[in-house]
């Protein structure tokens, strides 16, 4: 029989109205105004990343029963190593997120010092391709977020440790701002899946950046396949 898949809007990577968070919209955005955004905006597969919390993603799940929006826990961990800094999203099935979730922060030495910490700005000592296999152990689609952005002197495409975490982690994919970018993977490019995702800090710019992937199911596990690694050669 043949397979058949179709084509979606997929923005994995929105922060939510996280207290002490940088959101730019309204504390008082709820759920269903992320629904309504993500809808409008004709967005298939919607990301809720805060930094270090899955919390806000039940209140967007609820909203979206009875809409054809497909809603994933994940979140954004500011990893640093060898002088470098990795944005990891951690995206999970939406069952078991949470006992999987915390399993991933204990590995990573998430304790009390940096929950007391304005969670954008908590960076932990960690090798990000030990935190990608852990994460990918743990069921998680696992991709490496905005490489072509500077984030002060740092700009992770370029350095050393991106093409380490696409051949030794195989991380799932590598977000853009700009596809174009992409080049300066070289060879690597062509062994990972290239993504662009909004980033969004308020409704009004979800789905401003997105990517249009091929699913056989319009479920984690489809985008999940879609999303594969690829071998080399």
């Amino acid at each position: 029989m043949e397979r058949r898949v179709t084509t979606y809007a997929i923005d994995l990577h929105n922060h939510m109205p996280q207290p002490g968070g940088d959101y730019k919209g309204p504390m008082t955005t709820t759920g269903a105004d992320v629904v309504a955004a993500a809808l409008a905006a004709g967005i298939d597969v919607l990301g809720v990343t805060d930094h270090y919390a899955l919390d806000f993603f039940h209140h967007v799940r609820a909203a979206a029963q009875g809409t054809p929006l497909l809603v994933l826990p994940g979140a954004e961990l500011r990893l640093r190593w060898a002088g470098e800094e990795a944005h990891l999203i951690a995206t999970f099935a939406p069952e078991g997120a949470d006992a999987a979730f915390e399993t991933l922060l204990e590995v990573l030495g998430f304790c009390d010092e940096h929950r007391a910490m304005a969670p954008q700005h908590v960076v932990i000592e960690h090798d990000p391709v030990a935190a990608a296999r852990v994460a990918d152990a743990l069921g998680a689609i696992v991709h490496v977020a905005h490489v072509d952005r500077c984030f002060g002197d740092n700009r992770l495409l370029g350095g050393q440790l991106l093409p380490r975490m696409i051949r030794e982690a195989q991380v799932a994919a590598v977000e853009f701002l700009d596809l174009a970018n992409a080049c300066e993977l070289g060879e690597l490019q062509h062994r990972v899946t290239c993504i662009r995702s909004s980033d969004s800090h308020h409704t009004a710019d979800i789905g401003r950046r997105r990517s249009i992937l091929e699913l056989d199911e319009l479920t984690f596990e489809g985008l999940r396949g879609a999303l594969a690694p690829r071998e080399a050669g």
